[in-house]
């Protein structure tokens, strides 16, 4: 399994602590730059009834930062699992119920 599909799984079973968005309707993905498909988006959207708000970050620092200040509403944050392990110590990471 590549980084990269890693990454999403993880980062689809993970929500951040700090600024959850819970608005009904929304979903704010905090994701790296240029890897969410637009076309995969839009067809969620029409299939869930949801409007979906995509924010890029760069690299693994960056990302931890920005949730470390606080976060700006992010449902879902999607950092490589090798990160993984420091956003949970640091207890930034809510856990999730998939059933």
């Amino acid at each position: 399994m590549n980084w990269k599909l890693t990454a999403t799984a993880i980062g689809l079973s993970l929500l951040t602590v700090t600024g959850v968005a819970r608005a009904e309707g929304e979903l704010n993905i905090y994701n790296w730059g240029n890897y969410t498909s637009p076309d995969l988006i839009k067809k969620f959207e029409e299939t869930y009834k949801v409007k979906v708000t995509v924010t890029d970050f760069d690299s693994n620092d960056t990302a931890l930062a920005k949730i470390r200040q606080g976060g700006a509403g992010f449902d879902i944050v999607v950092p490589s699992a090798s990160v993984v392990p420091i956003w949970i110590s640091e207890g930034l990471l809510l856990e999730t119920d998939p059933n």
